[in-house]
């Protein structure tokens, strides 16, 4: 087995490397105090100064194309931790978030750890 299997996922590189913990969806909802029906619908990239969440992004040879909107409803959603932790490098100033529906509204939550499945 290769040396990066046996210290885990990407994910979880990438979170011990930046000092996340691993935490369940249930400890990030008790956490926030969220309810638990809350869903998570994955992270987000955030420029907390302007308070604009990243919605489309695309990167090629020649060009980064990058676009920014002012509601978590519009924000591009990444499944994988390492996937938002890729683009919000590409994105200066950017912080990663989770994002949950609530049912009335999407609460947006500061990554203190990642999602363990």
């Amino acid at each position: 087995m290769g040396q990066a299997k046996l210290r885990g996922d990407r994910d979880v590189r990438i979170a011990k490397a930046l000092g996340l913990r691993e935490m369940s969806i249930n400890d990030v909802k008790k956490e926030y105090g969220l309810s638990q029906d809350a869903t998570f619908l994955g992270y987000g990239v955030h420029l907390e100064k302007s308070d604009e969440f990243l919605a489309a992004f695309d990167e090629s040879h020649h060009a980064t194309r990058k676009a920014w909107a002012t509601t978590p409803e519009a924000a591009l959603m990444f499944q994988s931790f390492a996937d938002a932790h890729d683009t919000s490098k590409a994105c200066a100033g950017s912080i990663i978030v989770g994002m949950f529906d609530t049912g009335d509204q999407i609460f947006v939550a500061g990554i203190t750890g990642i999602r363990s499945v």
